[in-house]
């Protein structure tokens, strides 16, 4: 969280304060502000799918307990 924060902030000042740095052309008509906003994307989606891996590990096999507990009438 920390990691993506700190990226997602960097992006976003120096949108604001290096749109000289931001306007510098990598290939053709690609910039560096272009690369790093879909940088974002793809650390978003990153980011889901490996919460959802951990999620699946983690949190499934108690909730599933829980819910066998329930359906069985257990409270505890």
């Amino acid at each position: 969280m920390v990691f993506f924060l700190t990226w997602y902030f960097l992006y976003v000042i120096s949108a604001a304060f290096a749109p000289g740095f931001m306007r510098i052309k990598v290939a053709g008509e690609i910039n560096i502000g272009l690369c790093f906003g879909l940088l974002q994307f793809v650390s978003t989606f990153a980011i889901t799918m490996l919460y959802g891996r951990w999620a699946r590990r983690n949190i499934d096999p108690v909730s599933d307990r829980l819910r066998q507990r329930v359906a069985r009438g257990r409270r505890t």
